[in-house]
């Protein structure tokens, strides 16, 4: 939102300067975009064995080195992984080393 707790940048008041009415215009701004709150991306059951260990095999430490790492999709590999198999198929980004003839 761009308010780091005095400024809020898109201020109509004072510009993003600063002043008093700063934290009630961010909070507008908020509301706005999230009227209904912030959502998680994804829930899990505790009391299930399989949606656990597909919490672990999307969150878990080495999990997400992998999809941070390298050769790893980033968030877009999250999504993907929270959607779930679908019946079409979908592209992996591949890496250069995998393309070079040479």
């Amino acid at each position: 939102m761009r308010f780091d707790g005095h400024r809020y940048v898109d201020c109509r008041w004072c510009g993003g300067r600063g002043c008093l009415q700063c934290e009630n215009e961010a909070n507008k701004a908020y509301q706005r975009v999230f009227p209904d709150g912030p959502k998680p991306i994804a829930t899990f059951k505790t009391d299930d064995p399989a949606d656990m260990e597909r919490m672990r095999s999307i969150f878990g430490a080495d999990a997400l080195k992998k999809t941070f790492g390298p050769e790893g999709g980033g968030m877009a590999e999250i999504h993907e992984k929270l959607r779930g198999p679908t019946s079409e198929p979908t592209s992996q980004a591949t890496s250069s080393k995998e393309h070079y003839n040479g």
